[in-house]
């Protein structure tokens, strides 16, 4: 049967489409916390506890970040200070005469350094047998003048919001390639979703079922490829700015309305298509999208009227997108395919 051909695509999709942003958001938020949890350092044999450069050896390791890497890093804290041509000790603070400095020297004390990758058992396994990851980190870190702050957890903190853990080179381009192929395989599970309902119409399964989740879902994915195509253009202008902004919104409100008609059309048709649903899914996605649009009223006006901090609304940004994506994990559990397959009869 055709309706089961449909059903089988629906899961998949739904599936991909739960898991593949879900994905893309967390590895550029893994990247970004990384970044602004560990340093880089100049290529020195940092099982040495002490180490005396002079003034131009420190000049130029500077200058080559290019040689720079994370896995080879001093595992205790080091501490700098400067030794002059007249043997006096100074911290690098401290105000010289650059003819006066004869070396400068970095030793490590016995505290561990947390910004050092050997004291993360795991990363520093994983950077110190693939050094392409490495080298790709290290060029994240020295492409990026703005640099990265440390943070915690923004689904609780916000301490960052999405755009700006995937608006920085490299990543923009593993970002937006992933968004772009989610937005595909999203239209790809509203156009199945509208194909079964006209595969059902068909077979006088359902009559006059509506179409309108369809245009609201293919709509919605159009705005998220805009989204993604416009992330990290550096574009000094207030309406680019507004721009980006009313299509985010507008993602959102497509992306709301689409899964509210899919919803209505799924519960108005309950009856006809029971044996093809399983109906405790189907009550707990009616429940999540109430759930979902009492969420989006009460932000709303509380961006409307209230006086909201920055991190408050990382927090919103980053739940409420993941959020969003429960509805297409509910619906790889709502169909069931199994239950449509055509039994030919012994003999036949």
């Amino acid at each position: 049967m055709r309706s089961n051909q449909f059903i089988k695509k629906i899961r998949f999709y739904a599936f991909i489409s739960f898991l593949l942003p879900l994905i893309t958001i967390n590895s550029c938020l893994l990247v970004y916390k990384f970044l602004g949890s560990f340093d880089a350092y100049a290529p020195f044999n940092w099982k040495e506890k002490k180490i005396v450069l002079t003034p131009e050896q420190e000049k130029l390791n500077q200058q080559n970040l290019g040689t720079w890497s994370f896995s080879n890093c001093p595992k205790y804290k080091v501490r700098e200070y400067l030794i002059t041509t007249d043997d006096q000790i100074l911290n690098d603070e401290e105000i010289f005469r650059d003819d006066k400095l004869l070396y400068i020297v970095k030793e490590q004390g016995e505290i561990k350094n947390n910004r050092c990758v050997k004291n993360s058992r795991f990363i520093y396994f994983l950077l110190n047998n693939v050094k392409t990851l490495d080298n790709i980190l290290m060029l994240a870190k020295e492409k990026n003048a703005k640099g990265f702050a440390e943070i915690k957890n923004p689904y609780f903190y916000g301490e960052v919001s999405i755009s700006r853990t995937a608006r920085f080179f490299p990543i923009t381009y593993l970002f937006k390639p992933l968004i772009i192929l989610s937005s595909i395989f999203l239209i790809l599970y509203w156009k199945n979703n509208l194909n079964l309902f006209k595969e059902f119409e068909k077979q006088n399964i359902l009559f006059k079922s509506s179409k309108t989740f369809f245009y609201f879902g293919i709509c919605s994915c159009i705005f998220l490829i805009l989204h993604a195509i416009f992330l990290g253009l550096d574009i000094e202008s207030i309406l680019f700015k507004k721009m980006r902004r009313v299509i985010i919104i507008l993602f959102i409100f497509f992306e709301l309305l689409a899964q509210v008609y899919l919803t209505r059309n799924l519960f108005k048709f309950r009856e006809e298509i029971k044996k093809y649903i399983n109906p405790l899914i189907l009550k707990i996605k009616i429940t999540f999208v109430a759930i979902l649009i009492a969420i989006t009223l009460v932000l709303l006006i509380l961006m409307i009227w209230g006086d909201l901090s920055q991190a408050f609304k990382n927090i919103s940004e980053w739940n409420y997108f993941s959020i969003l994506l429960i509805y297409y994990f509910l619906s790889r559990l709502f169909w069931n395919a199994s239950k449509t397959q055509v039994h030919t009869p012994e003999g036949v």
